[in-house]
């Protein structure tokens, strides 16, 4: 009956798109476009003059708005040109407006041509949605100067870090493997570089990334709590563009070429570190570095066909070896690879049809390999996705708009595969772990309409999940509604269910290579999760300030731990020691956001409680997540005085994460009789937090002079991370006080001040 009433309502919504009736009134429509390089303008505004009466574009240019009479229609989009258009009841005939660029640039940092971040969250449907862009994040401080998306995240609401230098996001109470991470929509699975302090993405081969915490719309799916979607760069039809920097750990270098005028770009860009190769020079040896390459191809094929082939790969490589005196040998080498090609097809019929085809393969595998004298170790485990996503969205009007797909994702997963030799391997012996295949399905339907101030989105997302042992199927339905009041203010409340497929088996509280991910089989059934949020968000427009809230309710079920004392460390029988139970979260989240102005940054504070509730941990009690951090905030702030300085400062207060200690031992006499054991004491788990932490972050860039002849433009920034050196804990010891005969716990942090100098430069002609 579930599945009778789950495709009735995807039949509705086509049955609604198929037969939508158009108004009685004339409609104006047409195309906004740059006049340099012909690119659609999305999200562009136009309206008819004297009247409220207006359109935003769509990511095609596309607008369409009723018209009564003769009219002037005004066209605007931030950092171009407005243009007036006088309109004639007697010719209707499809627009091509262009709108020429107010100012060209030579600093690609600074261009500032799109629609605000601020308007874009107002404006959108979903309760829970930030954007970042590439602007942004290249003036904040970091880590040895290395601007990073994911890093910059977890100081938006709702995100919380893992420990200090682990890739690891937690999102509204969320695991580390409960986030999608997307790259020109193929599935990202490890996200880190030099063992989680960087992220993998290449500031200069990307151009924006959105954070989805809540109301996930119905084409998302396969993770219960959040959505990263990074996009790669815009293409350029024009110019030739080099760009790049040099910093304290890493160098970048990306080129943009218009190979036809108009019609087809190619863009490159590399990262290296290059620390091995410096301390080379000096006679010693650092047996790591990574890399990272992205390319992409744009064509433009006409006015409404494009295609889009973006590739990704990255490398960490590590290769040590050490001679002891008896000229024995002892060494490591690992690699770990990601690899994501994507294509796109985006095209448009009849002005109110759009199509998008999407196709995508991801490859993540590791190889490490250990010795030491007639001792040998080698671990290998690949994944492998591909996958096929169609997306149609129809809006037959300025009020209505249906959106129909499918994805499908074959997955490979291979998990550790261990050779091993001498007496190691009696402690971990050789094996081949079961490959498993898993097809992962979805099709989808949502229906957005508004009506005066109402807007809402009613979608149904149908998964699958099948082997040959079994088949999974979930509805997954999704509900978002905004409720305007005036031009500044909007009450926002969604409802979703997410369901997932796929987890990742992690050995200790970092994201090691060791770590594999695994689809669900007979007895691990699906993640399931049940997330209501209600917020409001008013728009200040003279001081371009955005203030939000959101509140926000989830239930979790099947959420996976192992049982005590479970040894997870190249361990292929994990679903013996696989537990299953449930959690909610639920928590108060707040952001100021400003941009307009010489001062501009945000300032976000979550409040937030995390619980599990497993049979057979904790006496069947509910306990505190790994992860519960009772109180995040982040202040983010940029001062510029002038064309030539910007001042940056990141300050972050987080509450310790949860762990369970040691209280006390007592004796029992061993098996032999011979003596006695000491048999550790816990209390309730996870009941103990670790100190609170905070840590403030500076920089200051120096901006070169902007002229119209020079085609170079470069400048300086100098970060300080950690400024007032407070060390982040990354690990709990127990260490035992000879002279007062009692143990305690110690807190070692992870790094102090770290100052680091980057040059950033743009040449193009």
């Amino acid at each position: 009956m579930l599945m009778r009433r789950s495709f009735t309502l995807v039949s509705f919504c086509c049955l609604l798109l198929a037969t939508a009736s158009y108004g009685q009134r004339s409609h104006l429509e047409g195309y906004l476009f740059d006049a340099e390089n012909n690119l659609p303008l999305s999200f562009a505004n136009v309206w008819l003059k004297g009247k409220q009466l207006g359109a935003v574009s769509d990511e095609q240019g596309y607008f369409r708005l009723p018209i009564a009479t003769e009219d002037t229609l005004v066209a605007s989009y931030i950092g171009y040109e407005t243009e007036q258009i006088a309109i004639a009841l007697d010719d209707l005939s499809m627009l091509r407006i262009y709108l020429k660029p107010v100012t060209r640039s030579l600093d690609e940092i600074e261009i500032t041509a799109g629609r605000s971040l601020i308007d874009a969250s107002f404006d959108d449907l979903s309760a829970s949605s930030y954007e970042l862009n590439r602007n942004t994040i290249l003036t904040l401080p970091s880590l040895t100067g290395e601007a990073d998306f994911l890093k910059t995240m977890l100081l938006l609401p709702g995100a919380v870090k893992g420990i200090e230098g682990s890739s690891d996001i937690f999102v509204r109470g969320g695991d580390a493997d409960q986030n999608l991470v997307l790259f020109n929509g193929a599935t990202v699975y490890n996200t880190g570089h030099l063992f989680g302090f960087l992220s993998v993405f290449n500031p200069y081969a990307t151009s924006d990334a959105t954070l989805l915490t809540g109301g996930f719309p119905a084409h998302y799916g396969g993770r219960l709590s959040s959505i990263i979607d990074i996009k790669s760069r815009e293409p350029d039809f024009q110019d030739f563009v080099l760009e790049g920097s040099i910093g304290t750990l890493a160098s970048n270098l990306a080129v943009g070429v218009p190979l036809i005028r108009d019609k087809l770009s190619v863009h490159l860009a590399g990262r290296r570190t290059y620390a091995d190769q410096v301390v080379r020079l000096f006679g010693e040896s650092l047996p790591y570095y990574f890399y990272d390459l992205n390319a992409q191809l744009d064509y433009q094929i006409n006015g409404s066909l494009s295609l889009q082939y973006h590739f990704y790969k990255g490398d960490d490589d590590l290769d040590y070896r050490r001679n002891f005196n008896n000229d024995q040998t002892t060494g490591t080498d690992f690699l770990i690879e990601n690899n994501t090609h994507t294509l796109l097809l985006n095209s448009a019929f009849n002005n109110r049809l759009i199509s998008t085809t999407k196709v995508h393969f991801t490859q993540f595998k590791y190889n490490i390999f250990s010795f030491y004298q007639d001792n040998r170790l080698r671990v290998n485990s690949d994944i492998n996705d591909f996958g096929l996503q169609q997306d149609v969205v129809y809006t037959p009007n300025e009020n209505h708009s249906f959106t129909n797909g499918l994805s499908v994702i074959r997955h490979q997963v291979i998990p550790n595969f261990i050779d091993s030799g001498g007496e190691i391997a009696e402690l971990i012996p050789s094996s081949n772990g079961r490959i498993r295949n898993m097809v992962e399905s979805a099709i989808y339907s949502s229906w957005r309409f508004t009506k005066a101030r109402l807007t809402t989105e009613v979608g149904l997302r149908l998964s699958a999940a099948y082997q040959k042992e079994y088949l999974y199927i979930n509805p997954e339905p999704r509900l978002n509604v905004r409720w305007k009041q005036g031009a500044s203010g909007a009450f926002k409340a969604s409802y979703t269910r997410m369901v997932q497929y796929m987890n990742r088996v992690s050995s200790s509280s970092f994201a090691l290579p060791t770590d594999i991910w695994y689809p669900v089989t007979e007895q691990i059934k699906p993640q399931l999760s049940d997330q209501v949020t209600v917020g409001y968000q008013h728009k200040f427009v003279g001081p371009g300030l955005l203030a939000g809230m959101d509140i926000y309710y989830k239930n979790m079920t099947n959420q996976i731990a192992f049982k005590e004392g479970t040894n997870l460390t190249l361990n292929n029988d994990f679903e013996e020691a696989l537990l299953q139970g449930d959690g909610n979260s639920y928590g108060l989240e707040l952001l100021f956001r400003k941009e307009a102005g010489k001062v501009g940054g945000w300032l976000a504070y979550t409040l937030s409680w995390s619980n599990r509730q497993f049979d057979a941990l904790n006496n069947g009690k509910p306990f505190r997540a790994r992860y519960d951090r009772r109180h995040n905030f982040s202040l983010v702030t940029n001062y510029k005085p002038n064309k030539r300085i910007t001042f940056s400062a990141v300050w972050e207060f987080i509450s310790g994460a949860t762990f369970t200690p040691v209280i006390g031992y007592y004796a029992v006499p061993n098996a032999a009789l011979t003596g006695v054991d000491l048999i550790p004491q816990y209390p309730d788990r996870n009941s103990v937090a670790l100190n609170d932490s905070h840590r403030l972050d500076i920089s200051i860039t120096l901006h070169g002079r902007k002229k119209a002849d020079r085609s170079w433009y470069g400048e300086w920034q100098l970060s300080l991370y950690n400024a007032y050196n407070r060390a982040t804990p990354i690990a709990i010891t127990l260490n035992y006080d000879e002279v007062q005969g009692t143990y305690f716990y110690e807190q070692p942090g992870l790094f102090g001040a770290l100052p680091s100098l980057t040059y950033r430069f743009t040449y193009k002609r």
